[in-house]
């Protein structure tokens, strides 16, 4: 609750400063039978053991076997690992290298067979390990194993990603399965299984002697099927063909890391400084032009341009990343349909600019009403957006980055309200004291200038305080610029695990 109250006070100053100035969880089912499952293994202890070896004889979903050691310092599962089998671990790196793997899958060419092994450490009960084989690195259409260890006991199933990226159990949970060894003790779950080479789901056919991108994931699971993994996740860098033993590194989300970069210094760095320069410097650098254009207007609209270029550029790319919208309810995040409205509010602000009227016909002031409520609307939901993104798994960043965030909005605040007192108090002896009125006279039909704005540019000279205005603009920038930095930092070395 403190999370999201301080969320929300800090989205409300900012517009308050503009203005002045895929899986449900399942319970298990309380009438559970396990006798009623043919297809757990119980790994209660029991009088039976097993050994695991290459070519293990196959044996009924219902016999019971002994739970084997497989713990976090026993590196026997690693065994062979670039040289007679595949390994992809999760989080990636080089945790296969240092032993250090939280979940870890390893693959071989057995004949007709493809022989899996799946592996996690930590894992409470009621959780799982899978993978999965995708045409793509995005989750979708794709074929699924999962281990399971619920009620105590463990084994492996069949299961399919469909296209709503919704994870459904196959009516045959051991279609083109032959689990070999279903072990949990420790904390630590593992599955030794066998696949087929070709197995239908659907009207897709999935051959195992084709290349495919492998999707490893853990996370809570039921007698239902298994839940959402939330961040414990990763995607193969490229496709892999499963008879192969290279090294295959994880996806390292180029493409949504690229996206919050872009967008953190659109919105957090760029606008503010350009929006920051309309409001209270039109009156700092006077006389001083750049191919005709006052300095101020010069450096908003480079500024502002950067902002529509990176926005832009930002929004293609995470359709390009996600292959379409997103999954995510808007009721859980509005994180993505507050985006599109800013991405629509920013993009029409250039065309809007380029038809404005002449600074002197009598409407150009409903063109700057319309220009600053579309600006400070699409900056304002920039920065919710960037909020609420702490909150997204496919962003993996920490929570501690919100208070960077709100570290950024009280310096916003108060590099706006430090800028307000001093328009309005710190003013020339001779001139006549500014009121709201002259403060907001573009947004007002024309009248008399603030402190005689016209006569300023005719002398080409500065309004009154000019020096304190550009040491409280170099702070801000210095300041805007190290909190953007730091975000920008932290979705860089990401992914981040989530933090509870």
């Amino acid at each position: 609750m403190s999370r999201q109250l301080i969320r929300l006070l800090s989205l409300l100053a900012i517009f308050q400063i503009h203005r002045c100035t895929g899986y449900g969880y399942t319970d298990i089912p309380k009438n559970y039978n396990p006798a009623g499952d043919p297809y757990y293994v119980d790994v209660r202890p029991s009088t039976a053991r097993t050994t695991p070896i290459a070519n293990t004889p196959q044996h009924s979903f219902t016999d019971s076997t002994r739970a084997a050691k497989v713990s976090s310092q026993d590196p026997s599962v690693y065994d062979g690992c670039g040289q007679i089998k595949g390994c992809f671990g999760l989080p990636g790196g080089v945790c296969i290298e240092e032993k250090s793997c939280s979940a870890l899958v390893t693959y071989a060419v057995n004949g007709q067979h493809y022989e899996f092994e799946l592996w996690a450490v930590n894992a409470p009960a009621d959780s799982f390990v899978a993978v999965g084989l995708s045409d793509d690195h995005i989750m979708g259409d794709d074929s699924v194993t999962e281990c399971t260890i619920v009620n105590d006991r463990v084994n492996a199933y069949m299961s399919h990603n469909d296209n709503s990226k919704t994870n459904v159990r196959l009516k045959d949970p051991r279609s083109g399965l032959n689990v070999t060894q279903a072990t949990y003790k420790d904390g630590n779950l593992y599955c030794r299984f066998q696949r087929q080479k070709q197995l239908a789901i659907g009207q897709k056919m999935f051959d195992l002697s084709q290349t495919y991108h492998l999707l490893l994931a853990r996370g809570p699971a039921s007698n239902e099927g298994i839940s959402y993994h939330e961040r414990q996740k990763t995607v193969s860098a490229r496709s892999v063909k499963l008879s192969e033993t290279a090294a295959v590194g994880a996806n390292k989300g180029t493409l949504v890391k690229l996206h919050g970069t872009f967008m953190v210094t659109a919105w957090m760095l760029a606008a503010s400084c350009g929006i920051l320069l309309a409001r209270y410097y039109k009156l700092t650098w006077v006389g001083q032009q750049f191919m005709g254009k006052d300095l101020w207007f010069v450096y908003h609209r480079i500024l502002l341009a950067i902002t529509w270029a990176l926005t832009v550029i930002a929004f293609i790319i995470i359709f390009v990343e996600l292959g379409g919208w997103t999954s995510i309810p808007v009721t859980s995040n509005p994180h993505a349909v507050i985006g599109v409205i800013t991405t629509v509010l920013a993009f029409i602000q250039p065309f809007m600019a380029y038809f404005r009227p002449h600074p002197e016909a009598p409407r150009r002031y409903i063109f700057n009403w319309a220009h600053w409520l579309v600006g400070k609307s699409a900056h304002t939901l920039g920065i919710v957006c960037i909020f609420l993104a702490v909150g997204l798994d496919k962003a993996a960043i920490p929570y501690w980055v919100t208070w960077l965030l709100v570290t950024y909005t009280v310096v916003h605040v108060l590099g706006h309200l430090i800028l307000t007192v001093v328009q309005y108090c710190h003013h020339a002896p001779w001139s006549q004291k500014p009121t709201p009125g002259m403060a907001m006279r573009d947004m007002l039909p024309p009248r008399e200038s603030y402190q005689d704005s016209a006569s300023l540019a005719t002398r080409k000279a500065d309004a009154y305080g000019s020096q304190f205005r550009r040491i409280v603009l170099f702070i801000y920038i210095l300041l805007v610029a190290v909190f953007s930095i730091a975000v920008i930092a932290t979705i860089a070395s990401g992914p981040w695990a989530k933090q509870t």
